[in-house]
């Protein structure tokens, strides 16, 4: 699925450090639009989504049972995050994988979702 908001969004939260409550508003109804069934994201808040916590939550019960690989450097000014949603490690052949990078830990993960879910649907 190619949609030319959610490429905004990806790239809002990969390189915007300092996100708005709004901007996150805008994350929350992505992540209901691509994952509907998702008991997290129905839930979801704005002001959550912007936590590592709840980013991973939302990845955990998306993607249950999938590789979750998380990269990243901080101790520069900012962080420089990476993550990877894989259904397996144990191959390279997954049909779509999802990649995340953001000064943010928790933009990276959601970064990551919303670029799998796009992929999946």
């Amino acid at each position: 699925m190619q949609d030319p908001e959610l490429d905004i969004l990806i790239k809002e939260l990969e390189a915007v450090q300092d996100m708005s409550i709004a901007d996150f508003d805008g994350v929350v109804h992505a992540l209901r639009f691509l994952l509907p069934d998702s008991a997290v994201v129905k839930n979801l808040t704005a002001e959550q989504a912007g936590t590592t916590d709840y980013a991973m939550l939302v990845a955990d019960d998306a993607y249950a049972n999938w590789s979750v690989h998380i990269r990243g450097r901080a101790n520069d000014k900012d962080g420089h995050w990476r993550c990877t949603l894989r259904e397996s490690d144990s191959r390279d052949s997954d049909a779509a994988i999802g990649v995340g990078r953001s000064p943010v830990l928790s933009q990276a993960i959601l970064a990551a979702v919303i670029r799998l879910a796009m992929a999946q649907k």
